[in-house]
């Protein structure tokens, strides 16, 4: 029984320490998408960014069954990997809900009217929505989400950083299990 204690809290402090880490990555890729609002080369280093997260989350899990661990049944493996990605997830919007509540000051509802603004943008969501007014609609979704307060756009971010880091905890996990287990 010592040893399940034992195993268990050792999965959980690797789990954090690598849940800052992979956290940290995506914070980097929100904030290059957020400066990537007005600065396309940015915006395209963010999803590079954000996916480099998995694999690097995957050598991690593969360093701790190799030097900590021993061996890793996909057991351990997938309930470490889902720690460690909804460890990520939480500083993930922690960092989101600081930025909108604190730093942004209504800049990302500027930068998207810019972008909404321009005509080939304009002509894009009015041939995805035909028979509608473009404009008020655009008007209608920046006010709203002016009006949005930042704990409402946190959880919300919440969600979806939840729902990413259950769906890519499996794999990741199946990366880094031990064989033959």
């Amino acid at each position: 029984m010592a040893d399940y204690a034992t195993e268990g809290q050792q999965t959980r402090a690797y789990a954090a320490y690598y849940g800052l880490w992979i956290g940290l990555i995506w914070t980097v890729s929100f904030a290059l998408a957020v400066y990537g609002l007005r600065h396309p080369f940015a915006s395209s280093l963010a999803p590079l960014v954000g996916l480099a997260s998995f694999p690097i989350a995957a050598t991690l899990l593969k360093g701790f069954r190799d030097h900590v661990a021993g061996k890793l049944p996909l057991r351990r493996s997938w309930h470490m990997s889902w720690m460690m990605m909804l460890g990520a997830a939480l500083i993930t919007t922690f960092a989101q809900y600081i930025y909108f509540a604190y730093i942004d000051g209504g800049n990302f509802v500027m930068a998207y009217s810019e972008i909404i603004a321009q005509p080939e943008t304009h002509d894009i969501i009015a041939q995805m929505l035909p028979d509608q007014d473009v404009d008020a609609l655009a008007n209608e979704a920046l006010t709203t989400f002016a009006a949005t307060p930042p704990s409402q756009i946190a959880l919300q971010f919440l969600f979806w950083n939840t729902l990413l880091a259950t769906i890519s905890a499996l794999p990741i996990a199946l990366t880094a299990k031990s064989r033959g287990i």
